[in-house]
Parts: C-alpha cells; sequence; structure tokens
C-alpha cells in the first residue's frame, strides 16, 4: 500500500491549538512523545529568505535536519520513507512537531540570504540523493 497523501494532510489538520494531548497521543502514539520531546528541546527551525520571503522548515533530528514540506505532508526522515509512505501511519514525529511547534508558536526563526538557500537545500537533501543510489 503506497501513502494517500490526503490521510496526511488530514491527520495533520486534527492537531490544533485545541487538541486534547490525550486523544494526539491516543492517535500518534509514541511518536506524539518523541515530537513533544523535539518541541521541547527546540529543534523545529523555520527558515525564512530574504529578500524572497521564502520559507522552509526544518527539523533536527538524531543524524542530521529533515526537511518538512508541510502543506503536502512529507518529510525527508526514514519513518516517513518506510511507514508512512507504506501506509502504516499517518505520520512521522517530526510532521507533529513542526504542527505542534507552529501550533504553539515554539519554534526557531532562522533568517538567511537568499544566496543561502541553494546550498541549504542541497544539504537537507543530500541524503535523499544516497537513500535512492542504494534501492537502485
Amino acid at each position: 500500500m503506497k501513502v494517500d497523501y490526503r490521510v496526511v494532510v488530514e491527520a495533520l489538520s486534527r492537531i490544533r491549538i485545541d487538541s486534547d494531548p490525550v486523544e494526539l497521543w491516543r492517535l500518534h502514539g509514541y511518536r506524539f512523545n518523541r515530537a513533544w520531546e523535539t518541541l521541547k528541546d527546540g529543534r523545529v527551525k523555520k527558515y525564512v529568505f530574504r529578500p524572497s520571503g521564502r520559507v522552509v522548515w526544518v527539523v533536527v533530528g538524531r543524524d542530521r535536519e529533515y526537511l518538512i514540506y508541510h502543506v503536502v505532508g512529507y518529510c525527508s526522515c526514514d519513518d516517513f520513507y518506510f511507514s508512512v509512505i507504506d501506509g502504516k501511519v499517518p505520520l512521522c514525529h517530526h510532521l507533529i512537531a513542526r504542527k505542534l511547534a507552529e501550533v504553539l508558536g515554539r519554534f526557531e526563526v532562522v533568517e538567511q540570504g537568499d544566496e543561502l538557500y541553494s546550498s541549504h537545500l542541497k544539504e537537507w537533501t543530500s541524503v535523499e540523493t544516497k537513500r535512492e543510489e542504494v534501492l537502485l
């Protein structure tokens, strides 16, 4: 089974300021706990590139920073790749953490010049290329 992104986006829409934490834990289990720890540790970043105003969300994980495309419900982590895409779970903990950070206003804003956008994007996506090479 492959991911239906509507399910992912729907799961993200359930995380609101008035959400019951117990209900979120029931829905997401240990992934909610890991997301909460990520949030408490201040590991959610919102990069804003100037003067374009481009915004990129990143969650700092154990091994690297994970790129989040929250509008379509995508994360560059292995859990997303192996569990969310296969339909085993609706969200990885990085997507949950990013949404919680946005709702609660608990994220770091990192402002950078547009000239750094390409190098950051290359860094955030470099592991993806390596993963694809292994799978081929």
